[in-house]
């Protein structure tokens, strides 16, 4: 059952990355993110996907992410590697591989990594500007 999972995971996330948005680039699929993050060490996030409706990134995480909010758009991440305590609106919860986290705007949320490293695909709709991102405590 979890090898379908993520057999059905991977396609899907395989077909929104793969698409062409007319008048832009082609971005990577989801089987070339691990060796873009590998071959890439400077960066952290890279755009897989922008239409005028969703962003998709592939981020790699390291340490402890301060909490915020986004006043402007839903926040959906979806863990592929490492281990993940998230802080949402003052729960926490313990992210693995595979599991998928959504947070509507305005909710208050923080990510904490377990270990080295970590790799999500953040998914935000509408996304958020993050000149409006509110940092707390």
């Amino acid at each position: 059952m979890r090898k379908a999972f993520h057999f059905f995971l991977w396609a899907f996330l395989f077909s929104i990355c793969s698409d062409t948005i007319s008048g832009q680039e082609s971005f990577p699929s989801i089987k070339n993110i691990f060796k873009i993050i590998k071959t890439d060490p400077s960066h952290s996030l890279w755009t897989l996907k922008k239409t005028d409706l969703l962003r998709i990134n592939a981020v790699k995480m390291k340490g402890e992410a301060q909490l915020h909010k986004h006043p402007d758009a839903d926040h959906t991440i979806l863990l592929i590697k490492g281990v993940i305590i998230a802080e949402i609106n003052g729960e926490k919860l313990k992210l693995k591989k595979g599991d998928i986290l959504s947070i509507p705007a305005g909710v208050p949320h923080k990510y904490s990594v377990r270990g080295r490293k970590a790799i999500l695909v953040s998914m935000d709709a509408p996304y958020y500007d993050p000149e409006k991102t509110i940092l707390l405590k």
